[in-house]
C-alpha cells in the first residue's frame, strides 16, 4: 500500500514537472507574470510530491519491506541505520531522486533571487531537465513502451518469470541482499549528496546561457550566473576529493581513481566548468569572451548529461568498478543527451553572429589572453579525458569487444 502511494506521488511529480515546463515556456514567450506565478506553484507542487514519494521510499527501507525490489536489492536486516538511510541513494533510482530533490532546492533559490528577463526562461530550462530526470524513475508503461524504472516496483514485477514468484506471487524474502560492502563507508554517505548538489547547480549556468540566447542579452547573464557556477564547481571539487579519499582508503587504487569511467566523468564537467568560470570572469571584467563564456556554460552541463549516460546506461558496465547496471534507460538517456546538445549547441550556433565580439583582440601578454589560454587548456584536458573514457563506446564501431585505454594514455596526453 505504501509503495503504491509513493508511486502515485512520483507520477504526480512527473506530471507537475511537465506542466511547470510548459507554463514557464509560455510565461517566457508572452512575458506574462500571472502565468509565471502559476509556474512557481507548479514547481512547488512537483517538489512537494517528490518529497512525499522520497519519504515513503525511506520508510520502506527503514522498515525492511523486502517485497519491494529496491529495498531487497540494497539493504538487509543487519545493515546499520546510517547505511540504511544512505541506501536511499545507493541505487540508480534513488540517486536520480536525490539529484531531482537537489535540483528542486536550487530551483527554489532561482525563483527567489532571479530577476527579469531571466527568471521564466531559466526556470523553463530547469523544468525541462527535471522532466527528463523524473522520466528515469516514472516506471510507466505506455503501449508497450517502458518509461523509466520505478523504485516502488515489487520483486514480482521485477522478476515475474522467477520460479519462486510463479509458485507464490506474494512471496516476501526474509532478508535483503544487502548494500555493497564498498559503499559501507562514511565518505560514501556524504560523497553522493555533494556531487548531486554540484550537478544540480551546474544546470544553472546552462539555463542562464540559454536564457541569454533566448532574450538576446549576452552580457547581463554573467552577474546572476557566476555565483551559481562557482558554487557548483566548489561542490564538484569537494565531492571529487571525498570520493578520491574513499577510493584510496577502501579500494586501494594505485593511481588517481585508476582512471575509472565514473570518476573521470565527474572530473570532466569540473574541468569544463572551471574553464567556463575563467571565461565568465573575462567577460565580466573586460566585456570580452562572450562566445566562450556561453559555449563553456552549455558544454559543462552537456558533459554532466554525457557522464550520466556513460555511467547509467550500462555501456561501461564491464569497464567500471562501480558503474550502474542497465535498467533499460539507454534510449531515454540518449534522448536526454540529444535534446540538451541540440538545444544548447543549436541555439548557440543560431545566435552566433549576434553574440558580441571584441573590436580589437587582446595582446599576447595581457591578463585576458593568458586567462583565456588557461581556460582553453582546461577544456582540452577535459576533452582528452572524455575521449579516453569514451573509447570503449567509440571502439564498438570498429571492433566487437573494445577495451579501455591504459593509464599511460592519460598520463602521456595530460602531463604536457
Amino acid at each position: 500500500m505504501a509503495g503504491t502511494i509513493g508511486y502515485i506521488f512520483l507520477a504526480a511529480s512527473f506530471i507537475a514537472s511537465i506542466a511547470a515546463m510548459a507554463a514557464y515556456s509560455v510565461a517566457a514567450y508572452k512575458d506574462d507574470k500571472k502565468i509565471e506565478r502559476i509556474s512557481d506553484w507548479l514547481w512547488g507542487l512537483k517538489g512537494a510530491t517528490l518529497l512525499v514519494s522520497s519519504g515513503i521510499l525511506v520508510y520502506l527501507i527503514m522498515t525492511h519491506q523486502f517485497q519491494y525490489y529496491y529495498v531487497w536489492n540494497y539493504t538487509s536486516l543487519d545493515l546499520e541505520t546510517q547505511y540504511l538511510f544512505s541506501a536511499f541513494y545507493g541505487g540508480q533510482e534513488g540517486s536520480f531522486m536525490l539529484w531531482i530533490l537537489c535540483s528542486f532546492a536550487v530551483g527554489l533559490g532561482l525563483i527567489r533571487w532571479t530577476r527579469p528577463p531571466y527568471k521564466a526562461p531559466v526556470m523553463a530550462v530547469m523544468a525541462l531537465t527535471q522532466v527528463f530526470l523524473l522520466s528515469m524513475v516514472a516506471g510507466w508503461n505506455i503501449f508497450g513502451i517502458s518509461i523509466g524504472a520505478s523504485p516502488f516496483r515489487t520483486i514480482a514485477m521485477e522478476m515475474p518469470n522467477a520460479p519462486f514468484i510463479q509458485a507464490n506471487p506474494d512471496f516476501v524474502p526474509a532478508d535483503g541482499s544487502g548494500l555493497n560492502d564498498l559503499l559501507k563507508s562514511p565518505w560514501m554517505m556524504i560523497h553522493p549528496p555533494i556531487i548531486f548538489v554540484g550537478f544540480a547547480m551546474m544546470t544553472v549556468p546552462f539555463a542562464f546561457a540559454i536564457a541569454s540566447l533566448w532574450t538576446k542579452t549576452y552580457h547581463d547573464w554573467i552577474k546572476p550566473a557566476l555565483p551559481w557556477t562557482l558554487a557548483a564547481n566548489l561542490s564538484l571539487l569537494t565531492a571529487i576529493f571525498l570520493g578520491g579519499y574513499w577510493a584510496y582508503e577502501t579500494l586501494s587504487f594505485g593511481g588517481y581513481w585508476a582512471w575509472d569511467p565514473v570518476e573521470n566523468a565527474s572530473l570532466v564537467p569540473w574541468l569544463i566548468g572551471t574553464a567556463g568560470i575563467h571565461a565568465m570572469i573575462i567577460q565580466r571584467k573586460s566585456s570580452r569572451a562572450h562566445k566562450a563564456a556561453i559555449f563553456l556554460a552549455i558544454l559543462a552541463y552537456i558533459g554532466i548529461v554525457y557522464q550520466t549516460f556513460l555511467t547509467r546506461s550500462g555501456v561501461l558496465g564491464e569497464q567500471s568498478v562501480h558503474s550502474f547496471v542497465d535498467l533499460g534507460l539507454y534510449g531515454q538517456l540518449l534522448l536526454f543527451i540529444v535534446v540538451m546538445t541540440a538545444m544548447g549547441i543549436g541555439f548557440y550556433l543560431y545566435r552566433y553572429k549576434d553574440i558580441p565580439s571584441p573590436e580589437k583582440e587582446s595582446t599576447i601578454l595581457s591578463r585576458e589572453f593568458m586567462t583565456f589560454t588557461g581556460s582553453m587548456l582546461l577544456l582540452i584536458l577535459g576533452l582528452v579525458i572524455i575521449f579516453g573514457t569514451s573509447s570503449p563506446v567509440i571502439g564498438r564501431f570498429f571492433v566487437d569487444n573494445p577495451t579501455p585505454p591504459e593509464i599511460s594514455f592519460y598520463n602521456d596526453w595530460s602531463m604536457p
